[in-house]
């Protein structure tokens, strides 16, 4: 029965690599998204402080210095350097007021030679802090200790450390100080071309924490005022910078079996999420059998997750090559040449 069985499993490969109907499984990748707007040509910018009648503390000037930072970590954009912004903003006796015009955002734009303008301002920050006495029961020494049938203290001996009475310990209900805080952020952004005064992008983003502790200990723990503040600063800046910059996201993907042992077994491994390691199996498939589209496909998808996006266009088309009728190649290619006209 083993040897029968072997003999249909290499028909029914035969009969898929002939057909070019291959088995698939299904994974998740992680690779990254075009941003929401419309940023083409967009790559100097320059970020205004950002106006803060919500703080009290004017985190305007801090705002608008995290946010720069965010921008730069994507790649995409060069920030102008604030002393040189406010520098050319003062040859040119520019005063800014937010929100800009279409007139002044153009004027700016000359005077700092960059694409784009960023500003905004902080709506709203709420922070609320309440505390309370609470009971809960914990382990409590009884100020006894424990003892054996005659009545002797037990002590407890560990390597290096001298006897020590073991203590007697229950369950009672204490008082204890419990301290929660909460806050709320909302910032506004605006990206706005330098050239034509347009807005690209304007958003309001909202968000929002909560933290608790009991006892001293936990309460040491808890990020003060300042550092929730900041906290949801970085959220909202990253939540805004999705908006105009490439960015992570997960998409459902599908990986063909092949035929030959090698591509299989990448396949197991991508299923397990060692893609590096499967992408060595799917190399050395290619190596062994070139006539394999499953495993420069499969490649193909390794090298999108990897966002190198000009190797996963070239895999994708040798995999067409050796199956011109596939239309999950086919639509491979098309989607891979959007993704990257997008990221330009």
């Amino acid at each position: 029965m083993i040897v029968r069985r072997s003999r249909v499993v290499c028909a029914v490969g035969l009969a898929i690599a002939f057909t070019g109907c291959m088995p698939t499984t299904k994974v998740t990748i992680e690779r990254l998204g075009p941003p929401v707007a419309d940023v083409s040509g967009i790559r100097e910018v320059a970020v205004l402080p950002f106006t803060d009648a919500a703080t009290g503390s004017q985190r305007g000037d801090a705002v608008a210095d995290h946010l720069t930072a965010v921008m730069v970590n994507t790649g995409r954009y060069r920030v102008l350097k604030s002393d040189q912004m406010n520098k050319r903003l003062t040859e040119a006796g520019i005063n800014f007021s937010y929100p800009p015009d279409a007139a002044l955002v153009r004027k700016m734009g000359s005077a700092l030679g960059v694409d784009a303008v960023l500003c905004g301002s902080v709506e709203k920050y709420q922070f609320e802090e309440a505390s309370r006495l609470m009971k809960i029961k914990e382990q409590v020494w009884t100020g006894d200790y424990v003892r054996d049938s005659r009545g002797d203290i037990i002590s407890d001996v560990g390597v290096n450390v001298e006897a020590a009475p073991r203590k007697r310990y229950e369950k009672r209900l204490v008082e204890k100080n419990h301290l929660a805080r909460y806050a709320v952020l909302d910032i506004h952004f605006r990206m706005a071309d330098a050239f034509l005064g347009n807005v690209i992008c304007a958003t309001s983003e909202s968000e929002s924490g909560s933290w608790e502790g009991t006892g001293p200990a936990e309460i040491a723990q808890m990020p003060s005022r300042e550092v929730i503040f900041d906290l949801l600063l970085d959220r909202a800046a990253k939540a805004f910078v999705r908006q105009v910059a490439a960015h992570p996201i997960e998409e459902e993907r599908v990986l063909e079996w092949g035929v030959f042992h090698s591509t299989k077994l990448g396949v197991e491994l991508a299923k397990n999420n060692l893609w590096d390691e499967a992408m060595e199996k799917w190399m050395q498939a290619i190596k062994a059998k070139p006539e394999d589209p499953a495993a420069y496909y499969n490649l193909g998808v390794g090298f999108e997750r990897k966002g190198l996006f000009d190797l996963a266009y070239k895999s994708y088309q040798n995999a067409l090559v050796r199956q011109p009728q596939s239309k999950r190649y086919i639509k491979a290619i098309a989607n891979i040449q959007k993704l990257m006209k997008e990221l330009e």
